[in-house]
């Protein structure tokens, strides 16, 4: 029933923000390819399989790493994205580390877990603030 619950919980969350993901990522290549590294990551850790996450942990290093604020589209520029970027990146890190130290899966999946909640949220910030 968890595993359900989650399942639906995903869907929902992925259904609402991949139209705003796919603008955002289409305008800035390095977190199009991020994007594609951790979705199909956390997508087959959630199944219980960590290869992916195994196999890209440095790929996703470096593509984090990849981006800086002057490779920044220029409507993303602002001190919350920023702020966003820097977290991504910190949690990035620890994802690989644990990789590179092989922790046990468990470790791995609950920090690939939150890495994507800070990726949704680093999407998020991306978003155009509305004007009051």
């Amino acid at each position: 029933m968890k595993i359900i619950k989650s399942l639906f919980a995903f869907a929902a969350f992925f259904a609402l923000n991949t139209v705003s993901a796919q603008s955002i990522t289409e305008r800035w290549p390095a977190m199009k390819t991020y994007d594609e590294i951790i979705t199909k990551s956390f997508q087959t850790a959630e199944k219980g399989n960590l290869e992916v996450i195994k196999t890209n942990s440095e790929n996703l290093v470096a593509t984090a790493e990849s981006m800086v604020v002057e490779n920044m589209p220029e409507e993303y520029r602002n001190p919350k994205v920023i702020e966003s970027l820097v977290i991504l990146k910190r949690k990035t890190k620890m994802v690989n580390d644990l990789v590179q130290r092989k922790a046990p899966d468990t470790e791995i999946k609950t920090a690939l877990s939150e890495l994507h909640k800070v990726f949704q949220k680093f999407i998020g910030s991306c978003e155009p603030q509305k004007k009051k």
